[in-house]
């Protein structure tokens, strides 16, 4: 049990996985049932064909991160270790009720705009993933901040701070992590690039769509996931040869903060085609654009 009469900085769960392994993450528990429901699609047999060891998810306060956490603790070949990210952990309720629940599961403190903690934090993932590496970054955490934004009310504040986070982000916070991910890859070297063996998800946007913008505005955000996507191609060239695979992915017009409510998906929908599209990629879909169902999304 982590003493929670420590200060929260210090609370450290030290664990011995089903291997033997032991490791060390920080994590936030609070009272309260786990609340979980199987998804109806995780009972199709052969829906899911690959394992993985390790999986990291940023921003996983609400919306889409929640989601993604919720769905893969429920799969039957859940990894034996899921890291999730968020600023506030004391605050991340959701998360804390799933990691009381889940052993599995860490809930780590990160901000994807400090740059100067990233080296500590990939530190901290290594204690816990161990020997083994790295197998799945999904880079999920993200922001718009004005909806709908024009040249009428689009700053240079709002424009930098979006381009940062939905950006330089994922950039640093891979090349941060990249010695694990390769490990990871190494350490797999009898199975072939994707999931299973080492990934890098992006969680990018239509609204990224240069080929596909009709409508113009999104100042900032559109930008930004363009920008994603080009670091994404980008990726697969310089980590290929390491056999690290890298994917853009388009989740849909979904119901988060985000989205509004206004979005055709439901949150738990986008992300049970995610998965699916996850864990059946084939190493030629290495540096492409898919939208959450499979289909290939427009540059």
């Amino acid at each position: 049990m982590v003493d929670l009469t420590l200060p929260r900085e210090e609370r450290t769960l030290e664990r011995t996985r089903r291997d033997g392994r032991p490791a060390a993450g920080v994590a936030v528990f609070a009272r309260g049932s786990a609340g979980l429901e199987r998804p109806a699609f995780f009972l199709q047999e052969g829906h899911f064909g690959n394992t993985m060891s390790s999986v990291l998810i940023t921003g996983c306060n609400r919306g889409l991160g929640l989601e993604l956490v919720r769905q893969l603790l429920l799969h039957p070949q859940a990894p034996s270790v899921l890291i999730a990210t968020c600023r506030k952990p004391e605050d991340a309720h959701a998360l804390q009720t799933l990691a009381k629940a889940h052993s599995q599961l860490y809930v780590l403190k990160l901000e994807v705009n400090d740059f100067s903690s990233y080296d500590a934090f990939a530190q901290t993932v290594k204690s816990i993933v161990g020997d083994k590496g790295l197998n799945v970054l999904i880079n999920n955490a993200g922001i718009l901040l004005q909806n709908h934004s024009s040249f009428s009310n689009c700053t240079v504040e709002s424009l930098t701070d979006t381009y940062v986070t939905n950006t330089v982000g994922p950039i640093m916070l891979v090349k941060a992590l990249r010695p694990l991910l390769k490990l990871a890859a190494d350490s797999n070297a009898d199975l072939p690039m994707g999931w299973s063996r080492a990934a890098i998800i992006n969680m990018s946007s239509g609204l990224g769509s240069v080929g596909n913008n009709t409508l113009g505005s999104y100042f900032g955000y559109r930008e930004s996931k363009a920008a994603l996507n080009t670091a994404t191609r980008s990726m697969s060239y310089e980590l290929g040869p390491q056999n690290i695979f890298v994917l853009s992915m388009h989740p849909g017009w979904v119901q988060t903060d985000l989205g509004t409510s206004q979005a055709p998906l439901t949150v738990e929908q986008s992300i049970s085609g995610m998965l699916a599209v996850f864990f059946s990629m084939k190493p030629e879909q290495h540096g492409a654009f898919l939208h959450w169902d499979g289909k290939e999304g427009i540059w």
